[in-house]
């Protein structure tokens, strides 16, 4: 009876963990991002880079188009945005808006000024972002972004790397954070006016929480002037661009073991009104994560089977 008991408690252990990702490898998925202004085209796409099927996560509705994404796989969660707007979108929940959270800013204590940002990234249990919108009070480069409002509502960005060229024009496009090396990625997709040009168009590596360097380490695949996107995944970066003549989204692969770029995938849109954007890895996003109280329960049981396991032992010496 006991050992029923336990063959019970763990079978259903793992049926549930089978059901729900938990045991199975980790599949190639990129979500990518788009901006549209037809609210019935796919705002954000999860993508089967090994089989190329495609799942629309939710449609463009307002103020919920995608121009940076990232995501805490930890949380189940995809945080995105819409300018300065920031959005959340807890996995599974397929079809459904994501939830507002509150509008981005930079304050110097004296000034404050809503913040469009071009990508996200998190790293290290936070969550960044990268703005190429500069003024005579604030510069271009990566801020971190708090997940609570102050109570004027606000979310006030902190400015963790600047444009190294503070008379440039730094586009970083695409971000990601690559937890292998401690790097921030970014595709910077416009030259710098000053320093001669030392901002030559490329994939760059910045290393935020160390010495701050600002490296490149490749060109952009041919013709990806618009480079919006680049996820990290899999030893691989995923770099994303609209091709607006062909109404398609296209996807560069770059293997960051031997530098080179691999064979691109391309993703057909509904119209010329989209326009490829943020980026991030989340193989698990189709899944939604189980409550706390879910993985309590789960322990118990684990933790019964090893203690049917135990007095079946005791009990057959």
């Amino acid at each position: 009876m006991m050992m029923n008991l336990r063959g019970s408690l763990m079978g259903a252990l793992c049926a549930w963990a089978l059901v729900n990702g938990m045991m199975a490898s980790a599949s190639a998925q990129l979500v990518f991002g788009s901006t549209t202004t037809a609210t019935t085209n796919p705002s954000a796409i999860y993508l089967d880079v090994t089989t190329g099927q495609t799942t629309t996560l939710w449609n463009s509705a307002a103020n919920k188009k995608v121009n940076g994404v990232a995501s805490d796989e930890a949380g189940g969660r995809l945080y995105s945005n819409d300018a300065a707007r920031l959005n959340f979108w807890d996995y599974g929940n397929i079809g459904t808006v994501p939830t507002f959270i509150a509008g981005m800013y930079r304050s110097n204590g004296t000034t404050t000024t809503a913040t469009g940002f071009d990508g996200l990234a998190w790293a290290n249990g936070a969550l960044y972002g990268s703005t190429s919108f500069a003024s005579s009070t604030f510069t271009r480069g990566i801020y971190q972004i708090p997940l609570t409002p102050n109570a004027s509502n606000q979310l006030i960005t902190s400015q963790v790397w600047s444009d190294p060229d503070p008379t440039g024009t730094l586009v970083l496009g695409g971000l990601d954070f690559n937890p292998v090396d401690n790097l921030f990625y970014a595709t910077q997709t416009t030259d710098s006016t000053g320093s001669g040009g030392f901002l030559t168009p490329g994939i760059f590596t910045i290393d935020v929480f160390g010495s701050g360097a600002f490296t490149r380490i490749a060109d952009l695949p041919p013709g990806a002037t618009r480079a919006d996107g680049l996820a990290i995944g899999g030893g691989k970066l995923w770099i994303t661009q609209q091709t607006g003549s062909l109404n398609q989204i296209s996807i560069f692969p770059f293997d960051l073991t031997t530098m080179t770029y691999g064979d691109a995938i391309n993703i057909t849109l509904p119209d010329g009104s989209n326009r490829a954007t943020g980026a991030t890895w989340a193989p698990g996003a189709l899944t939604a994560v189980p409550e706390p109280s879910t993985f309590a329960l789960l322990a118990v049981a684990a933790g019964t089977g090893l203690w049917l396991r135990r007095r079946r032992s005791a009990d057959l010496r």
